[in-house]
This record gives structure tokens, C-alpha cells and sequence, in this order.
């Protein structure tokens, strides 16, 4: 993206410094005229970190950190430029690529040639508005005016870029050439050479889709008059109020709302006069899902009349409406700010707070646009000879996108717009009528009645609840519970996965599955899938996806840092999420690992009260009990996400890669297509059989005579994770297990299958060379010690035709982890490093102290499930005697 001086101004200039610091939970207080705060960057009792408003700068007299707001978010989120001035735009509603389009020059004091004079080149009327922003800064009458209505605060006058036309503007002019056209086409100035808002306190307007300049407002200093540039009224005031909060108030005029600013009241939009409540004023409300607006125009008989209009309009469209009363013998909001001296702030409040709830006076309208109809997902409304075909999507951060498609006769126009954006409809429009000759006006008519029936088909879904699953008929529910019963349950998954395409990897699609079924449970399990690229991993977590009921899968793709603290309440709850790739998660490690084992996120943060402008702290909370999985091409994850999961590794011999290829040539042989006219039955089989197992409590009884090695710290959770694994076992055969007192009761079988399923897995985690590198380890000492005991990259990677960056990576590790050692010599092209064994003697092979199911079953035998160790017993009956006392 190409940054300008001009776009860095405009998000500076958007963005108050001293909000940004007080949104990051540090208090600021005013000295003078300037801000104090404790400074975040390093430790002090006396605040040193000094804000200077009227510049939008800030220094720190402690450690000497000093910039501007884009330098402070950088700094203290700690993110790059780039990212800074996207969060900062972002803030203030604005587009970012949309701001840093224009490249505009200083204003010049000679005519740059243009090819069209009469076409303004972009970024003159923001040149003008900084003109005129300037001279407001430096002519104390322009300011006395600004006193004299209540307007003192400062920050104010930089917010909305306050300016002053003093006719300073026409002696940078030439009288002659093409800047001069170019203002005179903007209607900045007139045709006999005059400055059209001259002698006026200048409000310029931005576009709330983009948040450019795009008009200007007079407002005479010395004569009452009000003036705009020539042209439709365009923009809205104060846009970003509509997507800081769901309640706005609307105002007659642009002091007005100015007036409520001033007051602390920061959401106030004004509308153009008794009649200036425009479409892109309705747009705005709509896109940014406002709920409810408070009218405060004039308390005149026109102020009257114009609310009762502008009360039916919202009304109409679902916006609830309340109504503000101003004290006797005041008129509007500024002379009510004036009236106070400009120290008006409670009776603002007050204003807004007791504004009257409206109900409306026409008779409710028709439900459905005249001759709308659903048709296949899609609006279809049919005038004559014309037809409109519409797919509306959900609506989405303000926008509501729909592909339109318009016919008449054998022409038609199909286009995806956004029907909330009042500039897309009118391109749309103008697109259509050039096509088909029809009438630009009639085809935005028909737009908005398409608008109106798809908010309430969006609105339609949002309050209908997920889905529920399908009532089962009685040969499905047989089905799934015969297959619930099987004695070989598992080993029937393992071969459905085969069925649906995926072959080998039996232990660990077993265990895929087993994890996903933990999603019901209260403690669930999570696994993470290391191998290189291309050896299967999506492959199978796709087939697990597809074996478990669609309304109890979440995949991701990526996850931002923040994103799972704000998640809806079920929206992870009793949850597979699969993370397709863990390189898209690593930003939210630590909420996902608080996520596993804590099971809940809390969050307090910093926001501001829309109303009044004041920091308050919210607290966001989730809580999710989901099993996750996830992949990725490392060799090894975070030692802390690896403590809370099964590390799983695919086999990368030759062998599967045969297997792989025979099963792709099946699958294109009439034998293949049966079996993929087999894959829904199975499927739906999955679906019905895991729909259909109860959330009950699981008991192991022979679990304090199972054994766990102990040397290693780690295992205090990977024994947990065992016996968790026993239980989810458990749990998917309760229709073939014991139950006791509404609990399922585990057998020998639910251990055998934690004991072939994790034994092995267990043993690879606590070694610290990991299955592929293990592997490659192997190779490269078989390899080395065919020669001199030594071996290059190059020999490995010819030998075992892998890639170079495979091969570099096995290096890297197994020489930081002293297997091999680098020795440098040369050779004819030059520098090479060969790789040799270290000497490290014998290696003790690597032993888990678990109780084989034979030798269970022993133990088991010679005392029985329900006895207690003498030494639990007796440690039972110390802790519950009544006679027990504490040391």
C-alpha cells in the first residue's frame, strides 16, 4: 500500500492522541494546557508523560520517548507502522487504502497545466479545507465567533477540522489558468472570482463510506447566512458517531451538533436543515445497525414539523425514536450551550436521557414490498417487462452485499453491490438504465425494495436458533445403535475412514476420532498433527470433520490474537474446532492454551461510554469446553501447547506413499465409485450414532492401580490426559458398558485402547528427539556410516530424495540438540559442511512404567475392583474423621 502525507494527516487528525492513551487504561489529567499521564514505557511515581493537545504530539521528560498518536500506538502495542496506521483508521471509521489514494501536493502559489481544467484534481478540496483549517488557527476573530457560541474546547475545532474563509485563499491564485477552473468547478469559487463561503466559519464534510472531503458548510460570521457548495448535499458529519455506538442523536444543524460535542455528548450527527435528512444519512444508520436515535431539532414550528416527519421515516424502518424537550424559551441545542456559558454538560445529559419515547402515527405498511417473491433463496420481483433477480448475503460489518441481476427481455445486467451504500446503488442504476434504457430514478426505487424485503429475510435467520438435527426414523436409530454395540467399534472407524479414501494411519485416526468424541465431555482432549507438507495431514483431519455432525464442527483457518474473547456464548461450547493450520493460530496461543485448560477466558478492557465520553472497564467472558486439532509442517510446537495435547506424526515411508498411490488408482476404478456411493451412508451413519450418545459422567474403578512415570514434571499432565483417553473410550461404548448410579463405568477394554493407542505417542513425547526427526536421525547415521562417518546436505538430500529445506531443517535441530556436529572444509565449489556423529555412547532406551492390559488384569484379579489400598483407606479415613485436626 502507497502511504501519503496526505493520508497519515487525515488518520492523525481523526484520531485525538489523548483518547488513543485513555483507551489503553492509562489515566490522563490536564495541567495547564497541556496532559499529564504516568508514562507506559517505563517505571515512575511522578508523571512525566506530557500530551500537547493543540500539537497531537506527546514526550516523555522520564525516559524521553516523544511522537505523535501513530508513534504511540506502534510503540505501545507494540506492532509495526503499517499496522498502527490500520488500527488507527480503523478507530476513527475510516477506509484506509480509501485514504491513502490521494497524494496530494502542497497548495501552489503557480497553476500546475491541467489536461482538463475543468475536472478537480484529487486532493484539492482537502488542500483547500487544511487552507482554511490554518487560517481559522491564526485570526483570533474567527475564534472570538467560535467563543461567542459555546464553541471553546480546542480539541474541537481539530476533531472536525474547523476553518475560516477570509479570502486569503484567492492571492494563492492566479487569476488565470487551470487551478483557478478547478476551484470554480468545485464551487469553492464563483464565476466572477469571489470565494463562495468568504466571511464563513468553514465545517467541511466528509464521505462516510471513505471519509474524504467531499463537501463544505458556511456558516457567516458577520450575517446569519448558511451556505454549501453547489451540488446535491453530500456527506455526513460526524459519521464514525453511527459506528461507535447504537444510539445517536440527530440534529437540525451542523452547530447544533457541534453543541453536543461541546457538551461531551460525542454521538450527534446533523442533518441539513428541516429538510436535509438525506439518503446517505439513512444509509449510514442502517449499515451501522443503529438502534435507536434521540431527535433534537429546533424547537420552532418547522423544527416541529421536521420531527414528526423524520419520527415516521425511522420508525418505518425498525429504528426506535425518542424525542428531546428544551427548556422554556430556548430553541435549539447551541442556544442552549450559550445560554450555560458553554459549561453545559449535565443539561446535555439530561437532555438526551429524558427525551420522550415516540410511537408512530400511520397505520403499519404492508409487510412485504408489492410483488416481491422468494423464489430458490432468492428475491424476485417482476414489473412488466422487467424482472429483478436478487441473492442477498448476511449482513456484515455495516454492509449488506447482494448480486442483482436485471432483465428485460434477452439484455440483462448483473452486478454484486452493496444495497446500503446509496453511491453503489446510483452506479448500479446508472449501469442498468444505460443497458436496458430504462429509468435510473425507477431502478433505485426497486434497489430499495429489494433492500427492505432482504433486512427482513437477514433478520429472519438471526432469530431463528442453530438448527436442530433431524429426528431420527427407526431403521436410523437401529442402525446407529447396532453400530454403537459393535464389539470391534474402533476398528470399524478405522475402516470407514479406509472406505471414504483414506488409507493407513489407523492408530492415529483412532485417535483423531476418539478426540473429537471428547467434545462432549467435560474435560475434552486436543491434538496437534506434525509432518512435511504433502504427507496427509489435511487429508485426515477433512475425514474426521466429515464423520462428526456438522452442527458440532468449528474450522478455522486463522485466529487473531484477541478474536476467541469475544466469540458468541455456544459458539465453541461441546465443539470440535479443527485449526486447518497451526501457522493461522499461533497469535492466539495463549487464549487457546487458558481455552484448554482452564476451560474459560476472561478479559477486562478499556472502552468508552458513547454517551459521555468517560473510560469505563467490561468484562468479557467465554466459557468453552471444545477439542481442538490442529497441524502443522514443524518438527515440534511450543513446549506449552505440547504439554496440552496428543503430538500425533504421519507416516512418511515409502511404503504409505505406495499404499497412498494404489488407493488413488482405486478410487478412479468402478470398484472406487461404489465405494464413494458409500460415503453419505457412512457418513450419516457417524452423524446418527454420535447424536445419539449421552452426556453422562464417566468412572474408572481400577484407576488407583494404574501406573504413570513420574521423573518427568510434565507428566502431571500428560497422566491426566491418559486417563482422559480411557474415559472418552469409555464413553463411546456406553452402550456396551456397565452404568452405576447414572455414570459410565470403564472397563479393561477402555484401557487396552488407551494403553495401544498412547503408549507409544507418550513415549515419543518425552524423548527428545521427535518421530520424524527420529527418523531422519536414523537414515542420516545409516548413510553416514557407509564412508568416513561423515556426510554432507547435498548426499543426504540426493540419497533420500528430500527437499533442500527438509533437509536443512533435520540439520539445524539434530546439531542444536548435539547429534551431529558441523565440521567446514573445502572443496572445488567452494565452502562445504559435512555432518558427523557425535560419540554419545550407548543410548538407554526410553521405558513408560504402564501397567500392560494383561498385567491389569492381574492386579485385578488378585484384588478386586471395589477394595481400596489399605493406605487410601487409610488416608480416607483420616481426612473425614471428625476427630481430624490440622497441623
Amino acid at each position: 500500500m502507497h502511504v501519503t502525507k496526505e493520508g497519515i494527516e487525515q488518520i492523525k487528525s481523526a484520531n485525538e492522541l489523548a483518547g488513543v492513551v485513555a483507551e489503553r487504561g492509562i489515566e490522563v489529567k490536564r495541567r495547564g494546557k497541556s496532559l499529564v499521564a504516568s508514562c507506559p514505557f517505563h517505571e515512575e511515581t511522578t508523571p512525566s508523560f506530557t500530551i500537547t493537545p493543540s500539537k497531537g504530539l506527546f514526550h516523555c521528560f522520564g525516559c524521553g520517548v516523544s511522537g505523535d498518536v501513530i508513534g504511540f500506538v506502534s510503540k505501545h502495542d507494540k506492532i509495526p507502522f503499517s499496522q498502527a496506521l490500520e488500527v488507527l483508521s480503523k478507530r476513527a471509521g475510516l477506509s484506509l487504502p480509501e485514504v491513502m489514494k490521494e497524494r496530494p501536493q502542497a497548495l501552489p502559489k503557480k497553476i500546475p497545466i491541467s489536461q482538463n481544467p475543468t475536472t478537480p484534481s484529487p486532493g484539492l478540496l482537502s488542500r483547500v479545507v487544511e487552507h482554511y483549517h490554518k487560517t481559522l488557527c491564526a485570526r483570533e476573530d474567527a475564534q472570538e465567533y467560535l467563543r461567542s457560541r459555546g464553541l471553546t474546547d480546542a480539541q474541537l475545532v481539530l476533531d472536525f477540522h474547523l476553518g475560516y474563509a477570509d479570502g486569503s485563499l484567492l492571492k494563492l491564485v492566479p487569476k488565470g489558468g487551470s487551478l483557478r477552473d478547478e476551484l470554480v468547478s468545485l464551487g469553492v469559487l464563483t464565476e466572477n472570482g469571489r470565494e463562495l463561503l468568504g466571511g464563513c466559519i468553514v465545517v467541511p464534510i466528509p464521505d462516510p463510506m471513505t471519509g474524504l472531503w467531499t463537501s463544505l458548510y458556511g456558516r457567516g460570521m458577520k450575517t446569519p447566512r448558511h451556505c454549501y457548495l453547489p451540488g446535491p448535499l453530500r456527506g455526513v458529519v460526524n459519521f464514525q458517531a453511527a459506528r461507535s455506538s447504537p444510539k445517536i442523536v440527530l440534529t437540525e444543524s451542523i452547530l447544533d451538533a457541534l453543541s453536543f460535542y461541546q457538551a461531551g455528548i460525542r454521538t450527534a450527527i446533523p442533518i441539513y436543515g428541516t429538510n436535509g435528512f438525506t439518503q446517505e444519512h439513512m444509509d449510514l444508520l442502517k449499515r451501522e445497525n443503529v438502534s435507536r436515535v434521540v431527535l433534537a431539532l429546533d424547537g420552532d414550528e418547522p423544527g416541529r414539523k421536521a420531527t414528526e416527519a423524520l419520527k415516521e421515516k425511522l420508525l418505518s424502518v425498525g429504528v426506535a425514536v425518542s424525542v428531546a424537550s428544551f427548556p422554556s424559551g430556548i430553541k435549539d441545542p447551541n442556544e442552549l450551550l450559550v445560554s450555560r456559558n458553554g459549561d453545559a454538560g449535565d443539561v446535555f445529559q439530561k437532555l438526551v436521557a429524558e427525551a420522550s419515547p415516540a410511537s408512530s402515527s400511520s397505520p403499519p405498511s404492508s409487510s412485504k414490498p408489492s410483488g416481491i417473491v422468494r423464489e430458490d433463496g432468492h428475491l424476485v420481483l417482476r414489473k412488466g417487462a422487467v424482472h429483478y433477480r436478487a441473492q442477498a448475503y448476511p449482513p456484515q460489518l455495516g454492509r449488506l452485499r447482494a448480486t442483482v441481476k436485471v432483465e428485460k427481455g434477452e439484455r440483462f445486467q448483473v452486478d454484486t453491490l452493496d444495497l446500503y451504500s446509496s453511491r453503489s446503488r446510483s452506479e448500479f442504476s446508472r449501469r442498468v438504465s444505460k443497458a436496458l434504457e430504462l429509468e435510473e430514478d425507477a431502478i433505485e426505487s426497486d434497489l430499495l425494495a429489494l433492500l427492505v424485503e432482504a433486512e427482513k429475510t437477514s433478520k429472519e435467520g438471526e432469530s431463528k436458533e442453530a438448527p436442530e438435527p433431524p429426528p431420527l426414523s427407526e431403521s436410523e436409530r437401529a442402525e446407529a445403535v447396532s453400530f454403537l454395540k459393535s464389539p470391534s467399534l474402533l476398528d470399524q472407524v478405522a475402516r470407514d475412514v479406509d472406505t471414504l479414501g483414506y488409507v493407513g494411519e489407523e492408530t492415529n485416526s483412532r485417535l483423531l476420532y476418539l478426540v473429537a468424541i471428547s467434545r462432549k465431555l467435560s474435560d475434552p482432549l486436543s491434538a496437534v498433527i506434525l509432518s512435511h507438507s504433502g504427507a496427509g495431514k489435511s487429508g485426515l483431519t477433512e475425514i474426521i470433520e466429515r464423520l462428526t455432525p456438522p452442527e458440532d464442527v468449528v474450522l478455522l483457518t486463522r485466529l487473531t490474537p484477541q478474536s476467541l474473547y469475544y466469540v458468541e456464548d455456544d459458539f465453541l461450547d461441546r465443539k470440535l474446532v479443527i485449526i486447518e493450520e497451526r501457522y493461522g493460530s499461533m497469535e492466539a496461543d495463549y487464549s487457546l492454551r487458558v481455552l484448554q485448560s482452564r476451560k474459560k477466558l476472561i478479559a477486562a478492557a478499556p472502552v468508552k461510554d458513547p454517551l459521555t465520553g468517560n473510560m469505563r472497564t467490561k468484562i468479557f467472558s467465554v466459557e468453552a469446553r471444545a477439542a481442538f486439532i490442529e497441524a502443522t509442517t514443524a518438527s515440534s510446537v511450543n513446549h506449552e501447547n505440547a504439554t496440552r495435547c496428543f503430538e500425533l506424526t504421519m507416516d512418511e515411508s515409502v511404503e504409505q506413499t505406495r499404499r497412498i498411490h494404489e488407493r488413488q488408482r482405486l478410487m478412479r476404478t468402478e470398484l472406487g465409485a461404489r465405494l464413494a456411493r458409500k460415503a453419505d451412508s457412512i457418513v450419516k451413519r457417524h452423524w446418527n450414532a454420535q447424536r445419539l450418545l449421552e452426556s453422562l459422567h464417566v468412572v474408572i474403578p481400577f484407576a488407583d492401580k494404574l501406573t504413570f512415570p513420574c521423573a518427568w514434571m510434565r507428566t502431571r499432565r500428560d497422566h491426566a490426559r491418559f486417563l482422559n483417553l480411557i474415559e472418552v473410550s469409555a464413553f463411546l461404548h456406553q452402550h456396551q458398558r456397565e452404568r452405576r448410579s447414572g455414570a459410565i463405568v470403564a472397563s479393561l477394554a477402555d484401557y487396552a485402547v488407551a494403553y495401544h493407542l498412547a503408549s507409544e505417542l507418550l513415549r515419543d513425547t518425552l524423548s527428545d528427539l521427535k518421530r520424524p526427526l527420529r527418523d531422519a536421525y536414523t537414515r542420516i547415521q545409516s548413510l553416514s556410516l557407509k564412508g568416513d562417518g561423515t556426510v554432507t546436505r547435498r548426499e543426504i538430500r540426493e540419497a533420500l530424495a528430500m527437499p533442500d529445506s527438509t533437509v536443512r531443517g533435520w540439520l539445524s535441530e539434530l546439531v542444536e540438540l548435539e547429534y551431529l556436529e558441523a565440521e567446514a572444509s573445502r572443496g572445488g565449489a567452494g565452502k562445504i559442511t559435512r555432518y558427523r556423529l557425535t560419540d554419545r555412547g550407548p543410548r538407554a532406551k526410553l521405558t513408560l512404567s504402564l501397567l500392560a492390559p494383561e498385567e491389569l488384569k492381574e492386579v485385578l484379579g488378585q484384588a478386586p475392583e471395589t477394595r481400596e489400598p489399605a493406605k487410601t483407606r487409610e488416608r480416607l479415613s483420616r481426612v473425614l474423621s471428625p476427630e481430624a485436626s490440622v497441623s
